[in-house]
């Protein structure tokens, strides 16, 4: 029965075949042959890698959040005693925040460790891809880890470090000295130090695995009254890796800039000055799924061999129609 069936089914044979004895090989169809071979394998790479490696899609739009509060993440070492140091906030709606008391203070000795000058290192997340960016954030990492800080009163510098809620609006975050800014405590300005080390500085949900443009940077103070000045624009950051995992996050660059006091012409202190944009940057994956990469690199490798047959057909038909007349 099924030999019959089989019997029967010839003739829907799609792919009929020619017997050995009626082929005949030519010089012609092999180097096209190796030509089309070495072509498909290039190809095929470029098929594969185009399927493992995923290409990033970014999208400007218009940052819908209406979130009112927007959280800062700072750990900074200051060369002053921590007694002499003030934290504050003033932003655009006019209100001004005394922070002194959110943050942590710890006395420490005060050290550049690895931390670089600020433009002098690229070692930020602009290399990674949104899938390693997404696997960073949500790593396993405690903050604000105590970095092997000391408590002892002789100690000359001061880490300060914890999470501000401030509004959501352009602001101006500062670190001072008490009567130089804030406070009716005059500090000598023998004891002033503003040489300072930034470990972390970033906006948002805090992810300490995530490198920003301040992170790990220092600076050296030239006198004792000196202003470093940081000019930061935010820009709120969706990224959506290949299995729709979201993370929310903040970019943001910097300027910074520095200068020494003369008199009574300035504040002396470190500055934090930040812009929050109204544009967010939507980065995701593109992908393609298993059975499209198979039906493209099926009709890939098809489609070459069928067009290099026609075409070797053709070469040979005119071929041979010009030795009829030579």
């Amino acid at each position: 029965m099924l030999s019959r069936i089989l019997k029967k089914a010839i003739v829907f044979d799609a792919f009929p075949k020619v017997d050995a004895d009626c082929q005949h090989r030519s010089p012609q169809g092999g180097l096209v042959t190796i030509i089309v071979s070495i072509c498909l394998w290039f190809l095929i790479v470029s098929e594969f890698s185009e399927y493992w490696y995923l290409n990033q899609k970014y999208e400007f739009v218009v940052d819908q959040n209406i979130n009112h509060k927007l959280q800062i993440n700072v750990d900074i070492t200051v060369n002053t005693p921590c007694d002499y140091l003030t934290v504050d906030v003033i932003d655009a709606a006019g209100e001004g925040l005394h922070m002194t008391h959110e943050l942590r203070k710890i006395s420490t000795t005060f050290e550049v460790r690895s931390a670089h000058l600020l433009g002098d290192d690229d070692d930020d997340d602009s290399r990674l891809n949104v899938k390693q960016v997404v696997m960073a954030a949500n790593s396993n990492t405690d903050s604000f880890s105590p970095n092997n800080d000391v408590t002892e009163n002789t100690q000359t510098a001061c880490r300060i470090f914890g999470n501000l809620d401030v509004n959501k609006v352009t602001g101006n975050l500062h670190i001072t000295a008490l009567g130089h800014g804030y406070g009716f405590y005059n500090t000598a300005v023998e004891l002033l130090n503003f040489t300072h080390r930034i470990d972390e500085f970033s906006f948002g949900t805090h992810y300490p695995r995530l490198v920003n443009p301040l992170d790990n940077s220092v600076e050296i103070a030239e006198a004792h009254k000196e202003a470093f000045l940081y000019f930061l624009s935010i820009v709120p950051t969706t990224y959506i890796d290949n299995n729709n995992h979201v993370l929310l996050t903040n970019q943001y660059s910097v300027t910074d800039y520095s200068r020494v006091i003369e008199g009574r012409t300035g504040v002396p202190g470190i500055f934090f000055k930040y812009d929050i944009e109204p544009i967010s940057v939507r980065i995701a994956e593109n992908g393609v799924s298993f059975f499209t990469f198979l039906v493209r690199l099926s009709g890939l490798v098809g489609g070459i061999w069928v067009t290099a047959g026609f075409a070797l057909k053709i070469v040979n038909r005119i071929w041979s129609s010009l030795q009829k007349y030579l």
